[in-house]
């Protein structure tokens, strides 16, 4: 199972106004240079380091999604916080623009969906979450550093790069603290060519049946099932229940 954790940052519109004001209104035509990738840093569940990629000297993001597309392409799973609806647009956006063939519907796990869907934080910023659950926080910065990389010398890189993959190693942490409760999206023990009554969490078949067992409204039960070295808990149908008595 190759499970992807990552994180992008972006440089701003750069445009021009007459002069700032909260009611300030600018279309399109106002904009000079559009935003961009400036890097995107990415780790496997099962490596420990987190690589970065970013947009180089000329500041051009093709050669960076370029590559990045085609190590999302061997990723069964790929986790984001808010990847859904930013992230993963970003990514399928800037290669359509650059003419990046074959961009997939990616198999995508959000964790922001899940915390707000399933558990009642003080807020779902993961920086949040990582500090409600002492995972951590995220390294603080400033408008300064975009002001650096987009519009100086980008001699401050590094400090976004070190940013970038504190998200990713906190995103991790995040998810690994809520898999246990949030329903999953992937099957790992059947990508892994194992029987569906296996673990959906880690793929292993040491499980056991619990006593516990639920009915849907049309009447079809449910068994409850428990892996015995990640402890996650859940259902099987009566289906996959008696297959798994009969390789037992």
């Amino acid at each position: 199972m190759k499970r992807l954790f990552f994180d992008i940052e972006t440089s701003p519109c750069i445009g021009w106004f007459w002069r700032p004001s909260y009611r300030t209104r600018l279309s399109y035509d106002n904009v000079i240079e559009d935003a961009k990738i400036i890097c995107i840093s990415y780790k496997w569940q099962d490596e420990d380091k987190v690589y970065t990629l970013n947009w180089g000297k000329q500041k051009d993001d093709k050669k960076m999604i370029k590559k990045f597309v085609n190590i999302m392409k061997k990723a069964n799973e790929i986790v984001g916080h808010n990847g859904d609806r930013f992230d993963i647009p970003w990514i399928r956006t800037r290669a359509l623009y650059h003419g990046i063939e074959n961009v997939p519907r990616w198999k995508t796990l959000d964790t922001l969906k899940s915390v707000r869907s399933n558990l009642k934080l003080p807020s779902n910023r993961l920086d949040a979450i990582g500090r409600y659950f002492g995972l951590g926080e995220k390294i603080k910065v400033d408008g300064e550093l975009w002001k650096n990389i987009v519009f100086e010398d980008g001699s401050r890189m590094d400090e976004m790069i070190d940013y970038c993959e504190q998200d990713v190693l906190l995103l991790q942490a995040v998810y690994e603290k809520i898999v246990g409760v949030v329903p999953l999206k992937t099957h790992v023990g059947v990508v892994e060519g194992r029987e569906n009554w296996s673990c959906p969490n880690c793929g292993s078949t040491s499980v056991s049946i619990k006593a516990h067992h639920s009915s849907t409204p049309t009447g079809i039960v449910r068994h409850q099932m428990c892996c015995k070295p990640c402890g996650r808990y859940y259902y099987i149908s009566s289906k996959v229940y008696f297959k798994y008595l009969k390789q037992k």
